[in-house]
């Protein structure tokens, strides 16, 4: 699977579901969710990420922050709460529409359609703050690795970056079934399961591993947990990294 399907895949979300793709609860399919009641969610949750944040002691800037899928802004506009500029990206511009249309924060939130396997849209140093939750989730670890790196490159020195990804499947015949995953044979496998329906993709990159990528790229850990954001078939982390000042061009 690479991004252009990735992009399909979200877009018929975007068109078909897009508050259920972004929060796929019991019992919130097909429109159900309330707009005013899936906002809120996204305030509640930065509201307790602000807080997390502050219990880690680093001081952080409060000019710009950038929200990784941002889907339809659930986050974007949370975080406007908190930041002076807020800029959100996503793959699907069907969810950037929706965005928009629901943006209730004026030009404090910037949306971005980003179907690169980069963050080249923004220069280098300019994000006091970089959160993304249940999005690294939903490609495969060759894109999620690049961005996570990405997410240092954008900080500014004494920037944090907060995110979410799974680890790996509880179940060890889904860990055996990880390596296809991002082939044509399990492509086709879904077409001719799912047709044109869109598809909640799951994938992870082990813990250690995404701990050594983030020390070798001179990113600094300040905590790792567990987190339950993502299915309950996956162990899943929430990682804090800091960029040291060290890291100046």
């Amino acid at each position: 699977m690479d991004l252009h399907d990735v992009q399909a895949n979200w877009n018929r979300f975007g068109e078909t579901d897009p508050f259920w793709a972004v929060l796929a609860w019991p019992g919130m399919e097909e429109g159900q969710w309330d707009v005013d009641a899936f906002f809120a969610t996204g305030r509640k949750e930065i509201d307790q990420v602000m807080a997390y944040v502050a219990s880690l002691g680093a001081p952080l800037g409060r000019e710009a922050a950038l929200d990784f899928g941002c889907g339809v802004g659930r986050l974007t506009q949370a975080l406007a709460r908190h930041f002076h500029q807020v800029h959100g990206v996503d793959i699907s511009e069907a969810m950037l529409a929706l965005a928009r249309e629901l943006n209730q924060a004026g030009d404090r939130c910037h949306y971005h359609l980003n179907p690169r396997d980069d963050l080249a849209l923004f220069p280098d140093n300019a994000f006091d703050f970089v959160y993304s939750n249940i999005t690294l989730q939903h490609m495969p670890p060759a894109y999620s690795r690049g961005y996570i790196l990405e997410f240092l490159r954008v900080l500014k020195p004494g920037g944090l970056a907060v995110f979410q990804i799974p680890s790996r499947p509880r179940s060890v015949i889904q860990r055996i079934l990880q390596p296809i995953k991002p082939t044509s044979i399990w492509r086709w496998y879904q077409k001719l399961r799912y047709g044109d329906r869109p598809v909640m993709n799951m994938y992870g990159i082990p813990r250690e591993r995404v701990i050594r990528l983030m020390e070798a790229h001179g990113g600094r850990l300040l905590d790792v947990q567990s987190d339950d954001h993502a299915d309950a078939a996956w162990e899943s982390y929430r990682y804090a990294a800091l960029k040291p000042p060290a890291l100046i061009d």
